[in-house]
């Protein structure tokens, strides 16, 4: 508990750093209900959860320098209550030239699922990935095109014996003037070997109409047989200061399995 509770002083001195720096940051907060495996696939129980959220994003020092964090508790409601932090941090620089034209050096740190009860011997309590990133961006009439890669460090893993990870990922995307987003993603693995190569792919492929956006995720692994294929549906609307949402996960598409159907309905507020 002692490392959590440092996380939450840590995301919360960041936080009030930003207030500080920019009065015009966007803070959010939100609440999510949902229900993982609500069909009980390979016939395992389904967990419904409650999950707050909440979100800060900062510009600052005339739109030079982006701060952006994220906080999220999940209580899962099953047979033990089953509780885990999520959190992730980034801070960017830009530099801006020629028409339209901007470069992003990018830092994020990201907590994966830190598991504070059930604990399991022999595990970690956290996943922790580092990744620097850059990023290039262009003005065009019809919208921003951009390439970002990164260069994803798993520095700690939920199994105590394993080592590090490190990857390359290559996105390529674009936000049009007329409300479609498209962002394609090639996720490789460098380190360990015997692991090394191409790891997947993901899309995201979305349109947005205000106030009502539209969004689909597909996350393709290298081994579809095994792994299956993870589908996710958004819908967002947008009311004032509130913002609803609704998705399902679909996984394990294509693996020969039964696929797994996890629901969730959401709001936030935004300060």
């Amino acid at each position: 508990m002692k490392k959590v509770f440092i996380l939450l002083l840590v995301f919360t001195q960041i936080v009030s750093f930003a207030a500080a720096a920019d009065k015009t940051a966007d803070f959010s907060a939100g609440l999510e209900f949902g229900i993982e495996n609500v069909n009980k696939a390979d016939n395992e129980d389904m967990i419904p959860y409650l999950m707050p959220i909440f979100t800060y994003e900062a510009s600052f020092l005339n739109d030079a320098l982006d701060l952006s964090a994220e906080l999220n508790y999940t209580f899962g409601f099953a047979n033990k209550l089953r509780q885990s932090l999520y959190a992730d941090i980034m801070l960017g620089y830009n530099l801006e030239f020629g028409r339209g034209s901007t470069l992003s050096f990018i830092l994020q740190n990201e907590f994966d699922e830190i598991l504070i009860s059930p604990k399991t011997n022999g595990t970690n309590i956290l996943e922790g990935i580092f990744t620097p990133a850059v990023r290039f961006e262009q003005e065009f009439n019809f919208g921003d095109a951009f390439v970002n890669i990164g260069a994803p460090i798993t520095y700690v893993q939920y199994d105590k014996d394993a080592g590090a990870e490190f990857g390359l990922d290559v996105s390529i995307g674009l936000e049009s003037a007329f409300g479609l987003v498209l962002d394609f993603k090639l996720l490789t693995l460098l380190a360990p070997g015997e692991d090394a190569g191409y790891q997947g792919l993901e899309l995201i492929a979305g349109y947005e109409i205000r106030p009502a956006y539209l969004e689909v995720e597909v996350i393709v692994p290298e081994d579809i047989g095994d792994e299956g294929v993870i589908i996710t549906p958004l819908f967002e609307y947008g009311f004032r200061n509130w913002n609803f949402y609704l998705t399902c996960e679909f996984a394990g598409v294509g693996a020969g399995g039964k696929v797994t159907v996890s629901p969730a309905i959401g709001v936030k507020f935004n300060f």
